[in-house]
């Protein structure tokens, strides 16, 4: 390893030495943990950028308003409503990192959001910390935090400027300074811990100093990152002739770049130098080849005015210290903040700088993630850095959204850049990207990272029988992250042996553990249910001796602790782990396994015997509340007389938050805060209102409230209501109105001319109940392709929540030359679509089968329009630009009322009225099938499915355990009684249902028309029991509210999730005649094909039998039956 002292750079500024391959110099990137917008994970934000997507939206008023912004400011000419938000920005796993509810408050998110970001970044590198672990260094920067100064004022307001100023707490949870050292401290790291400010080149210049911390040998890992998080000031007013963009986008180096605007992320590398990297066997994601950091000094026309120079100074130097042509550098990942100064001097001094060694013009891609995530201030450097290494290791050159036409043509044309507007992959192996930064106040780093090399340490092989090893803190925790670890296996070329390498050198040893056994085809499905033979769980008790027979064997020796007492003694002595012999590397690997499970702390690098590579895996699977003490300070408001402050609103809202805050383990609950996002769940919402009950005489239902979006405000008012009137107070709650009416008028583009050539079928929904049903029939109905939308990291992914899907339903895996996975995510398809398929999908695609949609009936409109709405309105536009000709909507009968005129018939027709009692959902459905009669209008060929309530299948019995049919018959058998209830439902079974879309939906004529698809005869509760009855099943009569009550208390007693999701099923609206439902258009097909679309108690019978077997909830319940499903 070199020693030598970093050269000077231009200005003044430190380099990093000259690198030649295979030079001790060279520093390898080894693990990334991140949080930006739209991404939770590395992969996420990687996928994202490949797509194109823009995380930038426009907020609502509510975010607005609790952002701070008045009214008036809200009604202004040119206030900007775009931000993008960072995810779970509240949310923190404070008891894995041992701080009580009272000290989380007062630490800022950025410090929170980067500690988690450290942990997951030193496991992706398969280092995760430890006592003995490496001298590991961290190199950060954050920027001012709005949350710290929101709880600062709020301090000063209520306690004068002295208590804050002089609150510890608040000093080291807010200020830049402590985010390191927090780091440092919570994680055991003894290297350096340095804050690195430079303003928005501050992360960037810490990857600079992190990488001098390991040449000069101070560390041997560095963490190196940054932070900034606005939140919760959200929204602008643009000053003229600012910085800030008028519209909320950033376009860099785009002719209608009219700023930059600021957003929020979290990133962190993990650096090691390269020789050490590759001989442990550690993931190289991309090489550091060189840095450079310098100032532009004073010659420049004001302190925060870029100066061409410096800019290129600090690029040449660089790429000098790097040893890299400027020919060789195949994308600039440039700062590209958007203003019409910055993008100009930027796009002039990277010219100028490459001009130096090459005279080539339009061979280099030029983009900035700002277009994507916006300015992320001192944590801009390292988002670029971060997506620079995913273009170094895979020679993807992402699109570069918001770019039309540039704003210099001349000078670009002229230089070695082009802006990409395609996801382009660069086949060079002697790839290099650049990564620009610039500071206000003239500090500018730049980074030339080049491809990662081949690994030269052996893999380790997997035998016929593989061996992992998991830990976790809680068992909760564990089952996760077996669950993650599944998900990984599923890939086909999975690495198994190196996996099971990496969880044993790379990941922290917790207290509860668990060894899964099995062959490497086996083990995903043991991971999902780890039970004995293949899996052992314990949480056993530290231990220090290991007894061991008369010769133990040096291996296992090896693999000890020095500090480990070895007692030779006679097998029937030992206690606990009584024998441990070996004979060959297969029982030495299961004797170290027995010897960990039981608590023994094992060295499992020196077992490894010089093979296996560490590679990412999934990271621990945080269990994370919500700590924002904003949601209860009113810190935004300006300060009024006391003879305009709202009077108190009593006693009601303080004791249901009280009561929150019992439920949710927590000191303090914000009468703002929502039941989802502090981790409600339906048994929760049971004991919630049993308890309400028990106080205040009023049963009142969270999903009544809003669903996950329930606040105490909320159900204090209805309490309140109730109490007066006998009333529920809704208003604020179910107001959807003119949110429905600007969503009917949502803008869809004109119809191409041009007609698709494609002939297959593109299908959204594949992953649900019906959906995969739905694909088996579409397989068995076409001969051509099926691409399947699904929610997935990549195409593996993708496959295999397809498989899992089928399997889920008892349904044979799908043809994988036929059943085409798209990994995509429907709420950013309007975004992506283009991309999908390599680029292609359009070309192949004739029909959109739409079957995608969140069936929640408990949420209110405004919140599932996210998912049931707006993609539908992307997947129209894409279909209408690509001129595809046939869409088929599955929709549903909640979408319809019964019409006027009639006995309160629902008839089978297009158009349907908007009852006023409609559901969210049902709103959602009859809002997307209001979109698509626009969308026929000028050439779309549209089919609209109706289903009714979805029944078991016929053969198989295989049901959706979601599904309220499922969970009443549950609870009923399990108590032996049923409710009295006589309203009917329309009802089919999922395989004729499915067979009927893919049948009909590809017919020419059924072109414009409407099925619904249910049987003739609804059937009612008391009728369903009724048949229950007939199979040898039977349950007694029990009045609605009497049952309801009961099962509550069995919900409770029991702990079971299948109870409490019935516990307060209620009658609502009207009961339904058995004839209300008009279902003749699908008659003659059913006849044709000789099938029936009633259900009788067999079919019943095998659905429970089915749940009771395959799902543990249901099992519990129905012991006997899940025998027999079995």
């Amino acid at each position: 390893m070199s020693n030598s002292s970093p050269s000077e750079g231009p200005g003044g500024g430190a380099a990093v030495p000259a690198q030649s391959a295979g030079n001790s110099t060279d520093i390898a990137v080894i693990g990334v943990g991140c949080r930006f917008p739209d991404a939770w994970t590395p992969a996420q934000y990687w996928r994202n950028i490949e797509r194109g997507v823009v995380s930038m939206r426009e907020l609502s008023d509510e975010q607005l308003r609790a952002a701070g912004h008045s009214e008036e400011a809200l009604d202004a000419p040119g206030f900007v409503r775009v931000g993008a938000s960072l995810p779970g920005v509240a949310d923190f796993a404070a008891e894995f990192f041992g701080y009580k509810a009272r000290e989380v408050d007062a630490i800022d998110p950025q410090q929170r959001i980067f500690l988690e970001a450290c942990w997951e970044a030193l496991e992706s590198a398969g280092h995760p910390p430890r006592p003995d672990g490496p001298v590991t260094g961290v190199f950060a920067s954050s920027a001012a935090g709005n949350y710290s100064a929101a709880v600062f004022a709020a301090r000063v307001r209520d306690e004068g400027l002295a208590a804050a100023v002089g609150d510890l707490d608040l000093t080291l949870g807010g200020q830049a300074d402590f985010m390191t050292s927090r780091a440092a401290y919570k994680l055991g790291l003894r290297g350096p811990s340095v804050s690195v400010q430079t303003g928005c080149s501050s992360s960037l210049t810490a990857v600079h100093y992190g990488t001098l911390s390991l040449l000069s040998g101070e560390s041997d890992l560095v963490l190196a990152g940054g932070a900034t998080v606005l939140d919760p000031l959200l929204g602008y007013q643009p000053a003229p002739g600012g910085w800030v963009s008028e519209d909320g986008y950033v376009r860099s180096f785009d002719a209608k770049s009219s700023g930059t605007t600021y957003g929020s992320g979290v990133g962190v590398v993990v650096l090691r130098r390269l020789a050490d990297a590759l001989a442990d066997g550690d993931p190289v994601l991309a090489v550091l080849r060189g840095t450079a950091v310098g100032n532009d000094g004073g010659d420049r026309l004001g302190y925060v005015a870029p100066n061409l120079d410096g800019v290129a100074d600090v690029v040449a130097a660089a790429l000098r210290v790097s040893g890299v042509p400027a020919g060789l550098v195949r994308y600039v990942e440039a700062h590209g903040t958007g203003t019409p100064l910055g993008d100009h001097v930027e796009l002039l001094a990277l010219a100028k700088a490459f001009r130096l060694s090459t005279t080539e013009t339009g061979y280099c891609g030029l983009g900035s993630v700002m277009a994507n995530i916006g300015h992320l201030g001192p944590a801009a450097g390292i988002a670029g850095f971060i997506k620079a290494v995913h273009v170094a290791r895979t020679g993807v050159l992402p699109p570069h959204p918001a770019f039309d036409s540039p704003r210099d043509p001349a000078e670009l044309a002229a230089s070695p850049f082009h802006v990409p507007t395609e996801r382009v992959v660069d086949p060079a192996a002697d790839r290099h990207v650049l990564v620009n930064s610039m500071g206000v106040g003239g500090t500018n780093a730049v980074a030339v990272l080049g491809a990662p090399p081949a690994p030269s340490r052996p893999p380790a092989e997997a035998g016929d029988t593989v061996r992992l090893v998991l830990s976790a803190r809680t068992r909760a925790e564990l089952d996760a992250l077996s669950r993650q670890l599944a998900d990984e296996l599923d890939a086909p070329d999975a690495p198994v042996g190196d996996i099971a390498h990496t969880l044993r050198v790379g990941r922290a040893a917790f207290g509860e553990r668990r060894v899964v056994t099995a062959p490497p085809g086996r083990l995903a499905a043991a991971l999902r249910l780890p039970r004995p033979p293949l899996a052992a769980t314990a949480r056993p008790v530290p231990r220090r001796a290991v007894v061991v027979g008369t010769q133990p064997p040096a291996g296992l020796l090896a693999a000890l602790p020095p500090d480990t007492t070895v007692s030779t003694v006679d097998p029937g002595e030992a206690d606990g782990i009584h024998r441990i012999f070996a004979d060959g590397p297969g029982e030495l690997d299961e004797l170290l396994a027995t010897a960990w499970l039981n608590g023994v702390d094992v060295d499992w690098a020196a077992a490894a015997g010089g093979t296996g590579r560490r590679v990412p895996l999934p990271t621990y699977p945080f269990q994370r509340k919500r700590f924002w003490p904003l949601d209860r300070l009113d810190v935004f408001a300006p300060a009024r007389p006391a003879a305009e402050q709202p009077a108190a609103t009593g006693s009601l809202e303080d004791d249901i938050a009280a009561l929150w805050g019992e439920l949710f383990d927590r000191e303090t609950v914000g009468v703002d805060e929502e039941f989802g996002a502090l981790g409600g769940t339906s048994l929760l919402s049971v004991q919630m209102a049993l308890r309400l009950q028990q106080r205040h005489g009023v049963l009142v239902n969270v999903h009544r409230a809003g669903g996950s979006r329930a606040t105490v405000r909320r159900l204090a008012g209805i309490v309140r209501a109730q109490l007066a009137d006998g009333t529920t107070e809704q208003s604020e709650v179910d107001d959807h109105g003119p949110l429905v009416d600007a969503d009917l008028k949502l803008p869809l583009v004109p119809m191409s001319r041009r007609r698709a050539p494609g002939r297959d079928v593109l299908l959204t929904g594949a992953t649900g109940y019906l959906g995969a049903f739905l694909l088996h029939e579409l397989l068995k109905t076409t001969q051509g392709r099926v691409y399947c939308l699904v929610r997935a990291a990549d195409p593996a992914e993708a496959a295999a929540r397809l498989r899992e899907a089928a399997a889920a339903v008892a349904l044979p895996a799908p043809d994988p030359d036929r059943a085409v996975a798209v990994p995509a995510d429907l709420r950013t398809f309007g975004g992506t679509a283009d991309s999908l398929a390599g680029g292609v999908l359009a070309d192949r695609i004739g029909h959109v089968v739409h079957c995608a949609a969140r069936v929640v009936f408990t949420e209110p409109y405004r919140v599932l329009r996210e998912d049931n709405v707006l993609p539908l309105v992307d997947l129209l536009n894409w279909v209408r630009r690509h001129g595809i000709r046939d869409f088929s909507l599955v929709s549903t009968l909640a979408a319809t009322a019964p019409a006027s005129g009639t006995d309160g018939t629902r008839l089978e027709t297009r158009r349907q009225p908007l009852h006023p009692d409609l559901g969210g959902y049902g709103i959602s459905k009859w809002v997307g099938e209001r979109l698509l009669e626009r969308a026929e209008e000028d050439g779309i060929r549209a089919r609209v499915f109706r289903p009714g309530l979805i029944m078991a299948a016929g053969g198989t019995g295989a049901c959706n355990a979601r599904d309220l049919v499922w969970l009443m018959l549950a609870s009923g058998l399990a108590t032996g009684t049923h409710p009295l209830d006589d309203r009917a439902e329309p009802v089919a079974p999922v395989d004729v249902i499915a067979r009927a879309i893919a049948e009909l939906a590809l017919s020419p004529a059924s072109a414009g028309r409407v099925y619904h698809l249910a049987d003739e005869r609804s059937i009612g509760t008391r009728d369903l029991f009724g048949l229950l009855a007939g199979t040898g099943l039977e349950t007694d009569p029990m009045p609605l509210p009497d049952w309801r009550a009961m099962v509550a208390k069995e919900a409770l007693a029991r702990d079971s999730r299948v109870l409490s999701a019935v516990a307060l099923y209620e009658l609502e609206g009207h009961e339904l005649a058995e004839d209300a439902v008009q279902v003749r258009a699908w008659q003659p097909w059913l006849r044709r094909r000789g099938l029936s679309s009633a259900i009788d108690g067999a079919q019943l019978r095998r659905g429970l039998e089915f749940l009771a077997a395959h799902d543990e909830a249901f099992g519990e319940l129905l012991p006997e039956l899940a025998k027999e499903g079995k």
